[in-house]
C-alpha cells in the first residue's frame, strides 16, 4: 500500500515538475516576445564580465554586462544591464537588445544571448512530464505496452520537430 502511494507521489512529482518547467518556459517566451513586439531595438556592447557565484561546488558563472543607449526627447541615457545566462561573450562584442522605454533596466531581451534557457527548460519539462506520465500509467496498471509509449514519444518528437521548424523559419525570415 505505502509502496504504491510512494510510486504515485514520485510519478506525480515528475509530472508536476515537468508541467512547471513548461509553464515557466512558456511565460519566459511570452514575456520576451512582448518586449520584442512593444519595445525598441538598439545595439548593446559588452563592457565587462561579472563573475557570479555558482551553486555550492559549481564553478563561478561569467555573466556579460551590456551597455546600451536609450534615445528620447529628453536626451540620451546610457544603461548597464546583466545578461540572464552564462553565454560565451567577449568584451567589446556588439549584440542587438530589445527594451521597453518605460523601464529599460528591467524589461529587456537579448535575442542572441538569452535564448537557450527557455528551450532547455521546455524540453526538460517535456521529458519529465512524459516520463512521469508513463510511470504513472504503469503504476495504475494501464496497458502501456506499445501504443501508449509510442504516443508519448510521438508527442515529444513532434514537439521537437515543431521547435526545429519554428527556428528554421525564424532564422530564414530574419536574414
Amino acid at each position: 500500500m505505502f509502496e504504491l502511494m510512494s510510486d504515485y507521489f514520485w510519478n506525480g512529482l515528475m509530472i508536476l515538475m515537468g508541467a512547471i518547467a513548461i509553464v515557466i518556459s512558456f511565460f519566459t517566451h511570452k514575456n520576451q516576445m512582448r518586449i520584442k513586439r512593444n519595445g525598441r531595438m538598439t545595439e548593446a556592447t559588452i563592457v565587462s564580465i561579472s563573475i557570479e557565484k555558482g551553486l555550492d561546488d559549481s564553478p563561478p558563472l561569467d555573466i556579460p554586462v551590456f551597455r546600451f543607449t536609450h534615445k528620447s526627447e529628453n536626451g540620451d541615457k546610457t544603461y548597464r544591464v546583466k545578461g540572464k545566462s552564462n553565454s560565451t561573450s567577449k568584451i567589446g562584442e556588439v549584440t542587438p537588445i530589445y527594451y521597453l522605454p518605460e523601464n529599460p533596466e528591467k524589461d529587456y531581451y537579448l535575442p542572441k544571448k538569452d535564448f537557450l534557457v527557455k528551450y532547455v527548460m521546455f524540453f526538460v519539462g517535456m521529458f519529465f512530464f512524459c516520463l512521469g506520465t508513463i510511470y504513472m500509467m504503469q503504476s495504475l496498471n494501464y496497458p502501456t505496452e506499445n501504443y501508449f509509449l509510442y504516443l508519448i514519444l510521438s508527442l515529444f518528437g513532434g514537439t521537437f520537430l515543431l521547435f526545429i521548424i519554428g527556428q528554421i523559419s525564424y532564422h530564414i525570415n530574419n536574414k
